[in-house]
Formats: C-alpha cells, sequence, structure tokens
C-alpha cells in the first residue's frame, strides 16, 4: 500500500489507512445495533426506538470523525458515545430484561465503537491513546450505568478484544516502520555511494583522456613540426594546454568552438567563420588544428552546420574524440593524408574519420593502450553515442562517431 512512497508519506498514508478500517468496523458495530434497536421497538419495547436513535446519533459523529479527524470532533464523539454507553446501560441492565451483567451483546456494541475512534493526528502512539481513552470511557459509563441500574458490572470481553487488536496493530506499525527506516536509510547510503562512484568513474575518465590527448598531441605537433625553433602558435598552445592541466579545471574537456583561432586544412578555410547571416559556424576546431600540428593533409567534407545541433559540452566531446582519432591517423596509419566527413541522419550528427593507411585490428591493441578506449570510445558514449570502427591490413581505417541532438 505505501510501496514507493517516501517515509513521511508513508506512515501517514498507514495511519489512516488503520483509522479508516476500524471506522468501517465501528459503523458496523453501531448499524447492528440500531437494527436491534428497530427490531426491538417493532415488538412493542418502547426503549428499542431510544436506543436505535442514540446509536444513530453515534454513528453520525463517527462520519464527522472521519471527514473531519480533529482533537475536536474526536473529543464530541468520544463524549456522545459515553453518554450513550451511560443510557443504554441504564435501559439494557433494567431488572426486567434479564440480563446478568455488562457483559452483553448490546453493551459491546457501542463500546467497541468507542474504542474504533480512530481520532485525530496519525502516527501509532495517537492511535493506541485514543482507542485506550475510548474503552476507559465505555467501562466506567457501564460501569455507571450498571450502579445506577442496580446491576452487576463486568468488563466487556468484545470491547477489550478490540482494544487488543488496536493495540497489535498499531505497535506493528509502529515497529515496522522503524525498521522501514533503517532500510531506506541504508538504500539512501547504497544509492549515494553509487552516486558518487560513477561521478568519480566519470571523473577519471575525463581527466585521464584529457591528460593522454594534451600529451599526445603535443608530442606528435613536436614530431611533426622536425628540427628547429617550435612554432610560436604550436608554443602557445602547449602553454595554454599546460596552464589548464596544472589549474583547477584540469580535467575538462577542450572547449567547443565556439571562438578560436581559425585553421586552414587542405587548402580550405574550416575553422570558426560566419555564415551568409554572419552568425558564427560551429566546427570541430581542436580536431582541425590537431591535425595540422601533426602535418596531417586533412580533406574535409559535409555541412559543419548540423554540428549546432548539439550542445556545448556534447559538442566538445565529440570535437576531442575526433581529434584523437586525426591523431592515430598521423601516428599510426603510416600516411600523411585522411578524409574527415560531417553528416546528419536518424537524429544523430555524424562524422567520420577515414585513411588508407597500414590498417589494425582493435582486439590487437594492448590492454594499457587508452586513445582508442578512452579518448575516442568511452568518451563518446558518456554522451550517448556510439563509435563503429572497420579496420583491414594494408588497405585503410574509418571510424564514425555518432552522438545524438541535442545535450548540454
Amino acid at each position: 500500500m505505501t510501496l514507493g512512497l517516501p517515509a513521511h508519506l508513508a506512515r501517514d498514508s498507514l495511519s489512516r489507512a488503520l483509522a479508516h478500517a476500524g471506522h468501517c468496523a465501528a459503523w458496523v458495530c453501531l448499524g447492528v445495533g440500531i437494527t436491534i434497536g428497530v427490531i426491538s421497538a417493532t415488538t412493542g419495547e418502547t426503549a428499542g426506538w431510544a436506543s436505535a436513535v442514540m446509536l444513530g446519533v453515534m454513528a453520525a459523529l463517527l462520519v464527522l470523525v472521519a471527514r473531519f479527524p480533529t482533537v475536536t470532533t474526536t473529543l464530541l464523539y468520544l463524549i456522545a458515545g459515553t453518554a450513550v454507553v451511560l443510557a443504554l446501560a441504564v435501559l439494557v441492565m433494567a431488572p426486567e430484561n434479564g440480563f446478568e451483567s455488562t457483559n452483553n451483546v448490546i453493551l459491546a456494541l457501542p463500546r467497541v465503537a468507542l474504542v474504533l475512534v480512530g481520532g485525530a493526528g496519525v502516527g501509532s502512539v495517537l492511535g493506541i491513546t485514543w482507542a485506550v481513552l475510548g474503552y476507559g470511557l465505555g467501562e466506567a459509563a457501564a460501569f455507571l450505568g450498571a450502579a445506577i441500574a442496580g446491576g452487576e458490572w463486568m468488563p466487556n470481553v468484545a470491547a477489550a478484544a478490540a482494544l487488543g487488536m488496536v493495540v497489535v496493530a498499531r505497535s506493528f506499525d509502529g515497529v515496522s516502520r522503524r525498521w522501514d527506516a533503517r532500510r531506506e536509510t541504508g538504500l539512501h547510503r547504497a544509492s549515494q555511494q553509487t552516486r558518487e562512484l560513477a561521478i568519480r568513474h566519470d571523473y577519471e575518465l575525463r581527466a585521464t583522456a584529457r591528460l593522454h590527448d594534451t600529451a599526445l598531441s603535443h608530442l606528435v605537433a613536436i614530431a611533426a613540426a622536425g628540427s628547429g625553433p617550435v612554432d610560436n602558435r604550436l608554443r602557445d598552445g602547449i602553454r595554454q594546454d599546460l596552464g589548464l592541466i596544472v589549474g583547477r579545471d584540469w580535467a575538462a574537456d577542450h572547449g567547443a568552438a565556439s571562438v578560436g583561432e581559425t585553421g586552414r586544412v587542405a587548402g580550405h578555410d574550416r575553422g570558426n567563420g560566419a555564415d551568409g547571416s554572419g552568425e558564427m559556424t560551429p566546427s570541430l576546431e581542436h580536431a582541425l588544428v590537431s591535425a595540422a600540428n601533426a602535418g596531417l593533409d586533412l580533406r574535409v567534407t559535409g555541412d559543419f552546420a548540423v554540428l549546432g545541433l548539439l550542445g556545448p559540452a556534447r559538442l566538445a566531446a565529440l570535437d576531442a574524440a575526433v581529434a584523437q582519432c586525426l591523431i592515430n591517423v598521423a601516428r599510426h596509419a603510416g600516411v600523411t593524408e585522411a578524409e574527415l566527413a560531417v553528416g546528419l541522419g536518424g537524429g544523430e550528427v555524424t562524422v567520420a574519420v577515414m585513411d588508407s593507411g597500414v590498417g589494425f585490428d582493435e582486439a590487437d591493441v594492448p590492454e594499457d593502450r587508452i586513445g582508442l578506449r578512452t579518448s575516442i570510445r568511452a568518451r563518446v558514449e558518456q554522451e550517448g553515442g556510439t563509435v563503429r570502427l572497420w579496420s583491414t591490413r594494408n588497405v585503410g581505417t574509418t571510424v564514425v562517431l555518432a552522438v545524438p541532438e541535442g545535450g548540454e
């Protein structure tokens, strides 16, 4: 009944459900008593109408308690119910009715209804408190009525049994909720630890990929530069990346190419630039600059405008993954040319990196090599994308990176 509810809502829901169940049982008792009173009245006993009316008043007040479970309505019901038990005890225990004691079915019905009052507030303690108060008032009224009528008072077994059931049910509810709270605390801790581990894994993955990309791209660029002084642009890029590594944002991805220097690749301007409307066209700036620094002649095809369908973080991850693909071509393919194609299809932005180099078998890549597994595949998969690779020895390699539109 309370599955999936927060602890405070589950407590209120279950307490109200137990109170409602008690009200239903109390209405049954009062209904039986009213029926007995009406039957008695039809046989000529004038007291039958009086008892039916009094029990009807109790039933009406119980409806009020069920509808508005406040302290005022609960006390009003208990006071009226006590008066009804007192009046019925005086009537029932008259010598001509032949009842030996107050432990009889007629007086049991309103006394059980008093025990099942439910009452204001939620929780096991309050439920038991109202039940005990109803039982005590009912027994006190029966005792006083028996004394007035000259009869014998005895505790009512049915009322005592009803009180026992309420105490057991409410106590079990309280104990079970304490155990549930402890289990919920343990589940919360386990869930929190799982989230922390996921965040830590994500952070470590990004940090590893960033460190790998930075060091590798710089080494490849320096190797491609040949002997002599290092180009000022390359030197500034290395200095900037080193500043990020030792700074607080060292694990952040390379920024998406919204503002940056323009790279000329294979005779085409493919950096950030204005389109016909004067707006900046998104690009894979980091990948293009990495290819240029590595001495790779890159042929670019496709529409870079589709990159605008990606959020900045997703575009940055794709840019960094493509850059790593191009660096791998420069390092391992044994060629100085590659092709890059950008497209859109099926709700995904796709970038393909192709070369006609020596090729390789992905299964033969050592476990300690993190370029393909971490800097490319894991980075794209973190953004909900996929990486597909086809490579044949001495024919070439094609890597297709696809990420869904949108993202942060």
